[in-house]
Order: C-alpha cells, then sequence, then structure tokens
C-alpha cells in the first residue's frame, strides 16, 4: 500500500482523522485555490473529493467547529484554537472530520445521480467548467439586454449548492418509479406511522381574553405604561378569585366580551396577523390562563374556555405529500447505506495540508 494514502471503511475514516496534526492557519481568500483543483483529498468507491470542494466546505464549516468547542470546552477564538488540543481533538482535526464526511456524503449522491441517468461527470473540474460557461451565459444575456433569473453571476459556493440540489431533487424523481416506488398499501402504511409527528389538523380553542390597547390617537386610549399598570391590576384581580369573562367585560375597550375561536383554518391569519396571541393560546389547557404578554398596541391576558381536537389531515387529501416524505426518508436511508458500505482512500498529505483560510 502507498505510504502516502490511507484504505479505511467509510465508518472508521473520522476515528482516525482525530489524531492528525494539522499546520497552522493560512489566510482567508482564493488565493492558490486553482492548484487544489487536480489534488484529491480522498477517493469514494474509486471517485474523487477534490481538495478544493474539500477547501471551501471546510473554510464554511469555521462557526460550527468555533460554536462546539465553545459550548462543550469553553474555548475562545484566539491565534492557537485551531491547534489546540481538548481531550486529545484539535478544532481543524474535528472540523476536518465533519468535513469529510459531509463530502463522502456529497459524492455517494453523486454517484447515485449518475447511475440514475441525472448526471454523466460529476468531478469538480467538471462542475468548474459548467460554472464559467454559466457565468459567461449570464454576462452575454445582460450586455444584449434579455432578462435572467437570479443573481448576475453565479458564486462559486452559491453555485454547487444549486446544481447539487437539482441534482438530488431528479434523482428522487427517477428513484421514485424504480427503488423508492411505493404501492398505495405502503404508503397508506406509512401514513399511519408518522400520522400522530407530521399530519395532526391540531385543536380548535376558543379563548376569551382581558385586553387593554395602549398609545392610539384616541385621547381615551391609555400609555403604554398605564396600559401595562392596567392590565397587571387585572391580573392581581384574578389571582384573588376574580371571574375572567367579569374582568374581560371590565377592562376591554366598550364592555365587550373579547372572544376568539383559533383552528387549522384560522392558522395562516393568525400567524399573520396575531402570532402571539395563537402561540400562547394553543399552550393553554381548558381552564389554564396565559401570563401577561403584548402583542403589537396591545396587553393581554387570555383564558381557554374549550378545546377540541380535530383530529388528522385525510391520507386522500395529502397523498401526494405523503409519497413525496416517504421518498425523503427513503432516500436518506439508502443514502446512509451507501456511505456506511463506501470504500474510502484517505490522501493523508493533502488532507493535512489543507488549512482553514
Amino acid at each position: 500500500m502507498d505510504a502516502g494514502i490511507l484504505r479505511v471503511a467509510a465508518g472508521v475514516v473520522w476515528l482516525l482523522l482525530g489524531a492528525m496534526v494539522v499546520p497552522t492557519l493560512g489566510a482567508e481568500g482564493e488565493d492558490g485555490a486553482e492548484d487544489l483543483v487536480a489534488d484529491r483529498v480522498a477517493t469514494v468507491n474509486g471517485e474523487p473529493i477534490s481538495a478544493r470542494l474539500f477547501q471551501r466546505r471546510l473554510v464554511r464549516g469555521r462557526s460550527l467547529a468555533y460554536r462546539h468547542f465553545r459550548e462543550r470546552y469553553g474555548a475562545e477564538e484566539s491565534a492557537d484554537f485551531w491547534t489546540t488540543s481538548h481531550e486529545g481533538v484539535t478544532p481543524l482535526g474535528w472540523l476536518k472530520q465533519v468535513t469529510l464526511g459531509e463530502c463522502v456524503r456529497i459524492k455517494i449522491e453523486q454517484i447515485a445521480a449518475r447511475e440514475q441517468g441525472v448526471v454523466t461527470d460529476i468531478s469538480y473540474p467538471a462542475f468548474l467548467s459548467t460554472l464559467e460557461r454559466e457565468n459567461e451565459r449570464r454576462r452575454r444575456a445582460l450586455e444584449a439586454g434579455e432578462p435572467i433569473y437570479g443573481p448576475k453571476q453565479y458564486r462559486e459556493d452559491e453555485y454547487f449548492t444549486y446544481v447539487f440540489t437539482n441534482m438530488v431533487i431528479h434523482s428522487k424523481r427517477r428513484l421514485r418509479d424504480t427503488k423508492l416506488h411505493a404501492s398505495e398499501e405502503t404508503l397508506r402504511s406509512y401514513y399511519e406511522s408518522v400520522k400522530e409527528r407530521l399530519y395532526q389538523r391540531g385543536d380548535r380553542v376558543r379563548i376569551q381574553a382581558i385586553t387593554i390597547p395602549f398609545g392610539g390617537d384616541d385621547s381615551d386610549t391609555p400609555s403604554r405604561a398605564e396600559a401595562e399598570e392596567k392590565i397587571h391590576e387585572a391580573l392581581r384581580k384574578l389571582e384573588e378569585g376574580g371571574r375572567f369573562e367579569d374582568l374581560a367585560r371590565e377592562y376591554g375597550p366598550d364592555g365587550d366580551l373579547y372572544e376568539r375561536v383559533l383552528d387549522d383554518e384560522s392558522a395562516r391569519f393568525d400567524e399573520r396577523i396575531r402570532p402571539a396571541l395563537r402561540g400562547e393560546a394553543m399552550k393553554l389547557a381548558v381552564g389554564e390562563t396565559s401570563p401577561v404578554f403584548q402583542e403589537h398596541r396591545a396587553f393581554y391576558i387570555i383564558k381557554c374556555v374549550e378545546r377540541e381536537s380535530l383530529g388528522y389531515m385525510p391520507f386522500e387529501d395529502i397523498e401526494h405529500n405523503v409519497r413525496n416524505r416517504y421518498v425523503d426518508e427513503r432516500y436518506d436511508g439508502l443514502v446512509d447505506d451507501l456511505v456506511s458500505e463506501a470504500e474510502v482512500e484517505v490522501n493523508e498529505p493533502v488532507l493535512e495540508a489543507l488549512r482553514v483560510r
């Protein structure tokens, strides 16, 4: 075996990387990126992971490493942050493990897409050529006064995400009719297994509210401070045994009782116009009252007076959504299996030379 190449199963790559000694950090930027295009940091089932792709994903993951080591070890950013060991692992070594896992999965999905006939060339140089042609097409279109959709020029990472996302979408569509095909019986069984988590219609909740507006143009409308004092006065009366309905009339505008019904039909309006009120209402059991909260120019205390489960969305109404979710889950499972079975060769000298720019 070549001393510069480490051949391992995909599942244990990460353990071996943890002990690597990594050079000091380079400066952020594009300088030197071109010489990474032909280098491979690893291969997956014989297909190369470009060092340039790996480098760019590594840089994108910096905030993840900062957060992980700050939350777990209290590490702060410093000149030696990346090379300081914590329980035998450096932030840069950890980030390289994470990035390698990400890149192995990307390559597995690309290989699967090629097998489905979605793409023909999955190399990074081929991607860069496509990016160059697309940006040239956009430049010429703009010069000719023709409309274009999206940015004037794609950035490398932005275009990779766009191309990769569309590749996965088309792969799923093809797999939906082959390996991931599901009969109606299978879909109904899947629906039953996930409906509690995914397809509840929620509850219909009827509430009453003590509400005190403030700060309007009307001279009779109290100031914010006055309204806040009144709502806490109402809260004290509630705590002393006052009837909610009586207090709602006493403090409500014009002595009216504020009452609302919130359900799945009102959800879109509620979430756009009264999200705080809906959020508080959905937390309450029958008979419970909320704490004081503010929404827009009013203070509220609300009480749940009725609650009814609306059951589940009917399978017949959401069959298309159920099929898509089924395919998404099965696709992720298929990729997980392919990743666990993949043969990964890590090019240690190239990997060690890569730096967070």
